[in-house]
């Protein structure tokens, strides 16, 4: 792992931990080398949609390396120009339903293509910046260490730099094949199958990967189902909004899975345009990976 020494030269440092693989290599590196007067916050931001595999794997990177990771989860007011805060929870406490991101959903309306930024902004970057005002951290106060790797430099953030946005698997060009040799050398791993990634049915995933999904395990797909059936005309605009790509439902999702395709195989090299094009989503998300994620201040 290479010298990220740039990163702690504010003194307090944020790793946002989103629960996988390449966000753990970037904490190792990170409890690896902090010094020992930098102040380092790893928090965890639950969505109440991530795959149980990712909860489990959270605990056990935080019981084994020590490691004081945050559990938060927001708590959305769904008052007109209140902002979304944060509560604090645990591995046994968190959220397994669903309930905070239907509370987002009801207030902002469908995340999707034309509606971006609405899940992460509000169910991790919030609740992250809510928990860290409360403890005195304040904008420019601090650095935020992202677990983006250098072959995905294009999920940086243009107002890195504005917003005090670091990258260190980017600095220390880390790529997925460095971080997958990596974690085959630890005796835990994440055990989630990539297309499954964190959050299980997200939209940003391609048509193939969700259609495999649909086949293997379509019980994952009832909460999205439920959030249109429920809110179609919840937040801003006055059509009918579904979360996936093509305009797609999570019911039309289920019934194309039932005809022919090739279903999504880890490690292979599959490229059609119509089943793989993606929305950016890697096996996990990142806050601040999506420059549509409106500044704070500009929607509280």
């Amino acid at each position: 792992m290479s010298g990220i020494a740039s990163i702690f030269e504010k003194g307090r440092l944020l790793v946002s931990f989103s629960g996988g693989r390449t966000s753990g290599y970037m904490l190792r590196m990170i409890l690896d080398q902090a010094p020992e007067d930098v102040q380092v916050v790893v928090a965890f931001a639950n969505t109440g949609q991530e795959d149980p595999r990712t909860l489990e794997f959270v605990d056990e990177v935080d019981r084994r390396w020590n490691a004081n990771i945050v559990w938060l989860e927001a708590v959305v007011d769904p008052s007109p120009g209140a902002g979304t805060k944060h509560k604090i929870v645990d591995f046994a406490s968190a959220d397994r339903t669903g309930e905070a991101f239907e509370s987002v959903i009801a207030k902002y309306g469908i995340p999707n293509a034309a509606y971006k930024g609405i899940c992460t902004r509000e169910l991790k970057l919030r609740p992250i910046t809510s928990y860290l005002r409360s403890i005195g951290w304040s904008a420019g106060t601090y650095l935020s260490a992202i677990g983006i790797r250098a072959d995905e430099f294009d999920r940086m953030s243009a107002r890195a730099g504005k917003d005090g946005i670091v990258y260190p698997l980017v600095t220390a060009n880390v790529t997925k094949a460095d971080v997958l040799l990596w974690w085959s050398r630890q005796d835990f791993d994440l055990q989630v199958p990539e297309h499954y990634g964190n959050c299980v049915w997200c939209w940003k995933k391609s048509l193939r990967k969700h259609l495999t999904l649909a086949k293997e395990s379509p019980e994952v797909f009832e909460f999205p189902a439920r959030m249109e059936a429920k809110y179609p005309y919840a937040g801003a605009g006055v059509v009918r909004r579904v979360f996936f790509r093509e305009n797609r439902s999570a019911r039309d999702l289920l019934a194309l899975a039932e005809k022919p395709f090739e279903p999504f195989r880890e490690g292979a090299i599959q490229y059609n345009l119509p089943l793989d094009a993606s929305h950016g989503c890697a096996e996990s998300c990142e806050i601040y990976a999506d420059d549509v994620i409106e500044k704070l201040e500009d929607a509280e």
